[in-house]
Formats: C-alpha cells, structure tokens, sequence
C-alpha cells in the first residue's frame, strides 16, 4: 500500500464515520471502494469523493455479483439500493 492509497483510505473512513455505507454499521473490517473504477480513472485514483466504505461483507458482495474489473458508478448505486 502507497502512502498516497493510505492516505485516502483514511479520509474516506473518516469522511464516513468509519460506518459501512451499505449495511450502516459502524467499524470492523472496513474497505474503501473506488466509486469510478481504479483502472480506468487513474486521475481518480486518490479523489477523497470517489471513494466508500463498505464492510469486507459489503465489499466481498458487490465483487461477487459484479466482478473485479471495470466496474462502474451505475453498479455501486444499484448495490447500495437492493
């Protein structure tokens, strides 16, 4: 991990009050999650607002039903809705 990724990583769970923004709970085992696809958005990569905190349960769900490349702002809404 960069200093740059460490960096960002905590401003995202700061920003989100160290709570998982699918399942609302607080702590744990948390991932930040690229909004705008890490790969193909690399100006993006460190943007504080193109990042969430999920849950690793949250963010092991979202790769399983969406995959671990090119994945879009469109999915992450519809996860966050269902």
């Amino acid at each position: 991990m960069s200093i740059d990724f460490r960096l960002w990583r905590e401003a995202v769970f700061a920003r989100d009050n160290w709570i998982c923004q699918k399942y609302g709970l607080r702590g744990g085992k948390l991932h930040p999650h690229h909004i705008q696809n890490f790969a193909q958005y690399p100006e993006l990569r460190f943007a504080i607002d193109n990042g969430i905190t999920l849950s690793e349960k949250a963010h092991k769900e979202f790769h399983k039903k969406y995959g671990i490349k090119n994945n879009t702002k469109g999915q992450l809404e519809e996860f966050l809705l269902r």
